[in-house]
């Protein structure tokens, strides 16, 4: 969007405040336009050197003009002043002469001064007399510009500037709805009810239907219409009338508060009441079984629940039991490998066992065998006696050895003690031949 110093406006409402303040504006039956717009068409003529040569009449006020100006910009002009110089500008066309003289200001200047007061008549006006031109900033785009910004600040006053317009205001650019929308935007904001009741019949439905699309809740267009009905200037209305007037409001976009207080409410005609009291009953029927619907949702919901937490136990119980298998499998395998390592185990004991035995249980060949009596053999052993000659085993076998008195005290007689180292000598020379005959 383009900014408003573009347009020109702004520099324009600061500059001609005191030219639009002048009483002179004023509708009269003089035959000169005012003295601000004078001047401009002075100065315009003394540029060109073209003296005005239409003549447009305005409840009353004459306005000398050029006809070059008007019609490049006002295709309504464009169409009346062909062939002719002069035109008057009546009704229907709602228009006042301090108006066309903002129109005529901007068709020399292309600028206006817009204010909260004036903003909806000029965007009126620019749009009858069709000055909206696709090429360049038309007045209609100037007007629309600045109203939209000056509605978002100063609705409640743009809108009473919109009832003497009606219905031009509402049919041409929707003012008074869109005024309307706007402090209900705010906050339902209500103090602009009171301007309503100074509307026409005819007029305030045509607002009321503009409001039908416009609003979502229909609460405010409800407070409206009663208001209407009770405070209007028109007097009591017809049946048919109220019910015109109230097939405005969609009963679907009412709260139940209002809509309960609207089938109370006597002013409303019988046929709104009825379909009011019908919505109602259907809001009821659709509170039941949106709250059964809830209950039974609330159940799934239970039900789903504790599916899943049914089905999340049976999955933990599964994997559980799978590990607990895994685990099983893995202790068979390590018994199975531990009975193996015992097995292993014994049999390289039992091994080592045999070998020790046989090596201390070894049997000489027969030609290796000591024989009786052979050298090496306990028997071939003699032993000494006492009077230095050498007997053999016999005749030791039968040689008594006494302990008696013929012993010396209590020596050890001298033949024992060569028995015994005999026997050892015997031995020693009997493991000797053994180790040799092996090696």
């Amino acid at each position: 969007m383009k900014s408003w110093n573009q347009f020109g406006a702004i520099e324009t409402i600061y500059e001609e405040e005191r030219e639009f303040s002048s009483p002179s504006l004023s509708p009269s039956s003089s035959s000169s336009s005012p003295p601000s717009l004078h001047s401009i068409i002075n100065a315009w003529s003394l540029d060109s050197g073209c003296e005005p040569d239409v003549l447009i009449r305005v409840q009353g006020t004459s306005f000398h003009l050029h006809k070059d100006r008007m019609i490049s910009q006002s295709s309504y002009l464009k169409r009346h002043l062909t062939g002719v110089s002069n035109v008057a500008l009546s009704p229907p066309l709602n228009i006042t002469a301090e108006t066309f003289a903002a129109v005529a200001e901007f068709c020399y200047r292309r600028r206006v001064h817009l204010t909260a007061r004036n903003v909806a008549a000029v965007r009126v006006a620019a749009e009858m007399l069709g000055m909206t031109l696709t090429v360049g900033e038309s007045l209609r785009d100037v007007a629309e510009s600045y109203l939209e910004r000056v509605v978002g600040s100063d609705a409640s006053r743009v809108l009473r500037s919109c009832v003497p317009l009606l219905p031009e205001a509402e049919t041409t650019a929707s003012l008074a709805s869109r005024c309307i929308e706007a402090l209900v935007w705010e906050g339902d904001d209500v103090t602009f009810l009171d301007v309503v009741v100074e509307m026409h019949p005819q007029d305030f439905q045509t607002v009321a239907y503009s409001l039908n699309r416009r609003l979502p809740n229909h609460d405010v267009l409800y407070m409206m219409v009663d208001l209407y009905l009770k405070e209007n200037k028109y007097g009591n209305l017809t049946e048919d009338q109220k019910t015109e007037i109230c097939n405005s409001i969609d009963c679907a976009k009412l709260s139940r508060g209002t809509l309960v207080n609207c089938v109370q409410n006597p002013r409303m005609p019988l046929r709104f009441m009825v379909r009011a009291i019908l919505v109602e009953h259907l809001n009821t029927r659709r509170s039941v079984a949106a709250a059964a619907s809830g209950a039974q949702q609330a159940e799934q919901r239970t039900s789903l629940r504790e599916f899943l937490q049914r089905d999340t136990a049976h999955r933990q119980a599964a994997q559980i039991k799978e590990a607990m298998d895994s685990t099983y499998s893995r202790i068979q395998s390590l018994e199975r490998e531990l009975r193996g390592m015992k097995k292993v185990l014994l049999d390289n004991s039992n091994a080592l066992n045999s070998e020790r035995s046989a090596s201390f249980h070894y049997v000489p060949p027969e030609s290796s065998r000591i024989q009786r009596g052979g050298r090496g053999s306990v028997s071939s052993s003699g032993f000494l006696l006492r009077d230095g000659t050498k007997k053999n085993d016999d005749e030791v076998g039968s040689y008594t050895l006494s302990a008696g008195p013929c012993h010396h005290g209590n020596k050890v007689p001298k033949m024992t003690r060569f028995f015994g180292h005999r026997f050892i000598t015997g031995l020693k020379n009997a493991f000797r031949i053994s180790n040799s005959t092996s090696n």
